[in-house]
């Protein structure tokens, strides 16, 4: 049944108008409103003062934690009034459609206008704001369609007729610059002012730091408002980190948390649209009813996902940060974030949104090396393009920088996560007051033993992923001698210096590597033997590089890694998947990576990004079948296999076939067949008691390139095509 406001049959007619307006107001009928519409027996913290402050025709600026109640600061200031409208600025269709949706259900008049609508329905609702007395009591409209000269005209001529009586902005924290999720749009409502004068405004976020305070009060022209602040501690929600690093599978780590919970509604954040789509592929496949949504799907399918979401037929969304703004679902029990956010200011809305109805929630966030690095070099390379921008611009990337460094910090030191969350805001407490409800206050020495194994981890990456030059365990060796990575190139690979070391990164873990205590015999001097030979290399090429730097489509080693590492992720899923192929993952990887580079990389970042994504669709979709005749004649696809194919005179691999036999290829595929039999044991390959040539040190290897590039071999310009000459083929040659 449809409820109407509650009738004030005890205010005569004759009284003072003033005294209406102080009835209307008071507390007693405001609470009756409060349990009519809503069900609720009181307001909850500020609720009431913000209320009654824009009743009484004030400004009012209300910062509430995410769950506090901020919506029913202008629904019921909506239904306590006898007739006119409350205009609402939400930021997202998504938000109005399900908070529209909401009050309807409780038989509240509210209405929203955007792009998405049909004609029929927008003119309905302009047919009834234009009459005398509107039904629509809550009047939901983007930032856009308030900002057009004819939607302005229109809230003028209402107002005109003395029934526009609030405009409350929702995620006010948007319109300011220095705030964690800024949108331009935002800023055109500074001139709501102006044009409405008299009509009191009311500015409701539940993240925003002193700064962001003031600048929103200030944009927004608000005289003299109420300024109302509840304390940002949810006490209610248990904080959690976990070491990506740490974890053999976070995926997997992941899908166990959902399903040790319970049937519960969840939200899962990632950073990109294509990690929401794996994640959410591998939990489905895990028996997890979920579902991805990012701007990348279509309006009526992200509001099919929503809707399923919102009535419980799907469990989990993976879905990108603008999700969940203004979401009113209540009993979300728990929020994780895949990847690290950018700021503590994101990470508390966000997490923020589980456990609005009070109840035990959880959040738990996945923190990774690479993240970090990867969030770090978006927020320093915007930092890098506005360098020569306005000295504004200029603060607001290093304060972005600094925002992330407290996320880092609050991931990677010790101590209560609540008591650092909450510092943030300005809020100074007691480790005391978290109660042992985060992970640092519970299993304190638990979480100092990650954070150490996180170190070592780390340095042991670093150490790897640095080629595996002059470093090698106990079982790197072939007929007693130590086995690196250098030897593993060809002679005829001429790995270029390009390959050694081509970004700061790799200055980094030579850092770190000497800074390491190696428990090794004779380590020590292997690394500053390194060292030296590095910052010599780098002394030379140091101004090149940074040039090269500035080019925004080179695709880096380090870039590449990560795309061979993704594609290594979709072949193991691959593997769960399907439960009957025998793939050997990182050769198999670094081929079809080494397929994407070919194909796009020169063509820059923005074609090769998309060719991985690709890539990783198609094998997550692929069949056993088409999987296998991909890799080649059902056989696990590695280096050796191809060497012994090719020995026996077989049919090459399909893979192989699609790529043009230039000579450079076929020199390509030499190297292959070349690395295989190094690698191979003495007993299938050769005598026990041949032994294998001397490791080259690093400066050894430099100086040889060096030499090889001072004395070029003359046929080796004719083995090369003369309309495409082979300039990444040392770059290939590294991936095999």
């Amino acid at each position: 049944m449809k409820k109407s406001p509650l009738p004030l049959q005890n205010i005569s007619v004759n009284a003072d108008e003033e005294e209406k307006k102080k009835k209307i107001r008071g507390r007693e009928a405001l609470v009756k409103l409060l349990r009519w519409h809503f069900g609720h027996s009181d307001f909850r913290g500020k609720q009431l003062q913000a209320i009654q402050a824009v009743l009484s025709g004030g400004d009012c600026f209300c910062l509430m934690p995410t769950g506090g109640g901020k919506s029913m600061c202008y629904q019921i200031p909506a239904l306590a009034a006898p007739a006119g409208i409350v205009v609402v600025v939400s930021p997202l269709i998504a938000l109005m459609e399900s908070q529209v949706m909401a009050l309807k259900e409780k038989g509240i008049a509210a209405e929203f206008l955007s792009s998405t609508q049909t004609s029929h329905v927008k003119n309905k609702i302009h047919e009834d704001l234009n009459s005398g007395k509107p039904s629509t009591r809550l009047l939901y409209a983007t930032p856009e369609l308030i900002a057009t000269p004819a939607f302005m005209s229109k809230l003028t001529k209402i107002h005109a007729r003395g029934l526009l009586n609030l405009i409350a902005i929702d995620e006010a924290h948007c319109i300011s610059t220095w705030g964690h999720d800024f949108r331009p749009s935002y800023r055109n409502l500074s001139s709501l002012r102006s044009h409405l004068p008299d009509v009191p405004i009311l500015a409701l976020t539940a993240t925003a730091v002193p700064k962001v305070q003031k600048d929103v009060i200030q944009s927004l022209c608000l005289r003299e408002p109420l300024v109302l602040k509840s304390s940002f501690n949810r006490p209610n929600i248990y904080y959690e980190v976990r070491y990506k690093d740490l974890l053999e599978d976070a995926y997997a780590d992941l899908s166990s948390a959902l399903k040790s919970s319970g049937d519960v509604c969840a939200i899962v954040y990632c950073l990109e649209r294509t990690t929401c789509d794996g994640l959410s592929a591998h939990l489905s496949k895990d028996g997890i009813s979920c579902a991805a949504y990012h701007a990348g799907l279509n309006n009526k399918l992200r509001s099919s996902i929503l809707n399923d979401w919102m009535s419980s037929k799907i469990q989990v969304v993976v879905a990108t940060v603008a999700f969940g703004m203004g979401i009113d679902r209540k009993d979300v029990r728990m929020v994780c974030h895949f990847n690290i956010p950018k700021s503590m200011e994101a990470f508390y809305q966000e997490s923020g949104r589980a456990g609005r109805d009070q109840l035990s929630s959880r959040s738990l966030l996945y923190y990774g090396v690479d993240d970090h690095k990867r969030m770090e070099f978006i927020l320093r390379n915007a930092e890098s393009k506005k360098m020569q921008s306005s000295s504004s611009h200029n603060e607001l990337s290093k304060r972005a920088i600094s925002d992330f460094n407290e996320m880092v910090e609050y991931c990677e030191g010790a101590g209560c996560r609540r008591k650092k969350l909450l510092k943030s805001f300005g809020e100074q407490v007691p480790a005391s007051l978290c109660n042992k409800s985060c992970d640092a206050c519970r299993n304190p020495n638990l979480v100092a033993k990650y954070l150490k194994e996180l170190v070592t981890t780390c340095a042991a990456r670093q150490r790897n992923n640095f080629a595996g030059v002059l470093i090698s365990s106990s079982t790197d060796m072939i007929d007693g001698e130590p086995f690196s990575e250098f030897w593993n190139h060809d002679e005829k690979a001429s790995c270029s210096e390009e390959d050694i070391s081509d970004s700061d990164d790799d200055v980094e873990v030579v850092k770190s590597l000497a800074r390491s205590k190696m428990r090794k015999s004779g380590m020590n001097e292997k690394i500053q033997l390194l060292q030296r030979a590095e910052e010599n290399y780098y002394q030379n090429k140091n101004n090149d590089k940074q040039v090269k730097k500035l080019d925004k489509n080179i695709i880096s080693e380090t870039l590449r890694e990560a795309s061979r590492e993704r594609l290594t992720n979709a072949l193991k899923q691959a593997k769960q998947r399907l439960g009957n192929i025998n793939v050997e993952f990182e050769t198999s990887a670094s081929f079809f990576e080494s397929e994407c580079y070919k194909k796009y990389g020169k063509s820059g970042k923005t074609f090769y990004y998309s060719q991985v994504a690709s890539t990783v669709r198609w094998i997550s979709t692929a069949t056993s079948t088409e999987l296998m005749a991909r890799l080649g004649n059902n056989t696990p696809f590695s280096p050796r296999n191809i060497a012994t194919a090719n020995d026996a005179g077989s049919t090459p691999s399909p893979l192989l076939e699609q790529i043009p036999h230039e000579p450079a290829v076929l020199e390509l595929n030499s190297c292959i067949s070349s690395r295989s039999s190094l690698a191979a044991s003495p007993s299938q390959y050769g005598s026990p008691s041949t032994k294998l040539p001397e490791i080259p040190s690093f400066s050894e290897f430099v100086n040889s390139k060096r030499t090889k590039d001072s004395h070029p071999n003359p046929n080796a310009s004719q083995s090369r095509s003369p309309k495409r000459p082979n300039k990444s083929l040392d770059k290939r040659i590294a991936l095999q």
